[in-house]
């Protein structure tokens, strides 16, 4: 056998077998053929997306088509209903000059009952007048009368008071002069109690003073002594402590030197162990190298030296040829007797995993179209409820506020699914500003439009507002008010409020709550117009029915 120059070994054989090379070639075959394959695959993919392009632009003329077509019956829908509403309106105005002209003629018959109650009523305030008139001479002659009795009731009194007046302060100087005295007398007393006792402290405080002194020298006595005592056991005290000094001086010496002794022990011990573990170690890589050699050479160690050559160089030039030797041999491997039955597999593996790749963009590329499809869908809906939404906020912004400018601007108009959306609204006489500069009613009656706006584009038969007329003065609660009757023909409002105008002006049903009792909660209900209160004010309310309907 023989290596060439690409590093390929050829060895002799009688029968040449699918080697290496030509496993090679065929998979640069079947290399080439999977690239032609991605080709065509991919001009199959061009032209699928041309035809794809086109069949997008068909989509879109077709949905414009029919939005066109369902913006023609939202608007012929939009005309029945104002039609409707209009016939409703006119009805309604019907049904109400009927019941005003009914009200007037019962209103000019209870006139006229009350203007003859009226002139019974004025004669008999005359008659009461003249009488009057009378008992009010009398009862002034009845005043004069009085003031003279108290003119002359209150000199009495004052006479009384002064006479008072004096009695009581001779009665004071009397007993503050007794107050004095006997305060005098109680300050000598307690002077001389004083002066006794400050005589007997003073002989106590002499007899305390020799008492002292004579403990004083004694003390004296007995500190000297002690203070002799004191320098004896100080002198004794230095003594010792010296001794004590000189023995912990050879006390150190001696442990310093016990510590360099045992540093030698130590490490001498230190030494045998390495030595010892390094014979060991010595001795298990000379016997596994003999095992070694024995295991490859098949002959023991003593025959091999024995029959061992000297070869005559560098033992470094013997170790590098055994090394490269040895890469070579790694390099070559072992023999894989199942390389074909593996190539057949990992050939198996790659047609199903290339199948597997054309799904995955096929379903990529399917994923894509969804994905833009959905992006165009969304993005033209929005656009057209964005429109719809910009132009209801503008009318109802005008309507609330009596003029004004306001508008709702994209962040991004080229991407208008991603950005946010900016609320801008001025009302008369004021600069285009964001809300949040607003006051508080404005920016209530804002939010409410822009609802509003949203509410028209796509309505609903009920709405719930929760404390929305909080922050609003009259004037515009009388727009909020306005507005919720203009939407109120095609929508249930349901407002919760504490404001009494909305509700009166705007309700046709009040539900609260009350509390007739102490701890015992009631629902109360008032209808405010309906076929009951209609039928209340013209007059047709029974017996037994509650008379609260008509006053409410």
């Amino acid at each position: 056998g023989f290596v060439d120059a690409r590093g390929a070994i050829w060895l002799p054989a009688n029968v040449a077998g699918p080697g290496p090379l030509r496993r090679r070639a065929e998979i640069s075959e079947l290399r080439r053929s999977l690239v032609e394959a991605e080709t065509a695959r991919h001009m199959a993919a061009s032209a699928a997306e041309s035809v794809r392009a086109e069949l997008e632009a068909a989509e879109r003329a077709s949905q414009q088509a029919q939005e066109a077509a369902v913006n023609a019956s939202r608007e012929a829908a939009e005309r029945e209903d104002a039609y409707t509403a209009a016939t409703r309106r006119h009805h309604r105005a019907l049904k109400e000059v009927s019941d005003a002209s009914a009200l007037l003629e019962r209103l000019a018959a209870r006139e006229l009952s009350l203007n003859e109650s009226i002139t019974q009523i004025a004669l008999f305030i005359t008659e009461k007048e003249t009488g009057a008139v009378q008992l009010e001479s009398a009862l002034a002659e009845s005043r004069r009368s009085l003031v003279e009795t108290q003119g002359r009731q209150d000199e009495a009194r004052e006479r009384k008071t002064q006479s008072q007046v004096a009695s009581a302060e001779a009665q004071a100087r009397l007993q503050f002069a007794g107050d004095r005295e006997r305060h005098l007398r109680e300050e000598y007393v307690s002077a001389n109690a004083r002066l006794e006792s400050l005589q007997s402290e003073l002989s106590t405080l002499s007899e305390a003073d020799g008492e002292l002194a004579k403990q004083l020298a004694g003390w004296q006595l007995d500190l000297e002594a002690r203070q002799a005592t004191l320098e004896d056991a100080e002198t004794r005290l230095s003594n010792a402590e010296l001794a004590v000094k000189t023995a912990d001086d050879a006390l150190e010496h001696a442990e310093h030197s016990l510590t360099e002794l045992r540093h030698r022990a130590t490490a001498l011990s230190e030494e045998l162990h390495s030595a010892e573990l390094r014979f060991t170690e010595l001795s298990g890589r000379r016997h596994a190298i003999r095992e070694r050699l024995e295991t490859d050479w098949k002959k023991p160690l003593d025959e091999l030296m024995a029959g061992a050559e000297q070869i005559e160089a560098d033992d470094d030039l013997l170790r590098t040829e055994a090394s490269q030797l040895r890469e070579q041999l790694d390099q070559l491997g072992p023999v894989n007797p199942l390389a074909i039955e593996e190539h057949e597999e990992e050939q198996k593996r790659l047609e199903m995993l290339t199948s597997q790749r054309a799904d995955l963009s096929a379903a990529r590329l399917s994923l894509q179209q969804a994905i833009r499809e959905i992006d165009s869908t969304a993005r033209d809906l929005f656009l057209t409820t964005f429109v719809q939404v910009r132009e209801n906020f503008r009318k109802i912004f005008i309507t609330l506020f009596g003029g004004g400018e306001c508008d709702l601007r994209l962040e991004n108009p080229e991407s208008p699914l991603d950005g946010d959306i900016e609320v801008h609204a001025a009302p008369r006489g004021k600069k285009t500003q964001r809300i949040h500069l607003l006051s508080s009613g404005e920016r209530a009656l804002v939010a409410l439009s822009l609802l509003f706006g949203i509410f028209l584009t796509k309505p609903s038969p009920f709405c719930l507002l929760d404390e929305v007329d909080a922050p609003l003065d009259d004037a515009n609660i009388g727009r909020f008010v306005r507005m919720l009757n203009e939407f109120k023909a095609n929508t249930q409002f349901i407002v919760i409020t504490h404001n009494p105008r909305t509700t009166t002006e705007a309700a046709d049903a009040v539900y609260g709550v009350t509390m007739q009792e102490p701890g015992v909660s009631s629902l109360v209900s008032v209808h405010m117009r309906g076929a009951a209160v209609e039928e209340a004010i013209a007059g047709t309310l029974t017996a037994d029915e509650p008379a609260e309907a008509l006053t409410a």
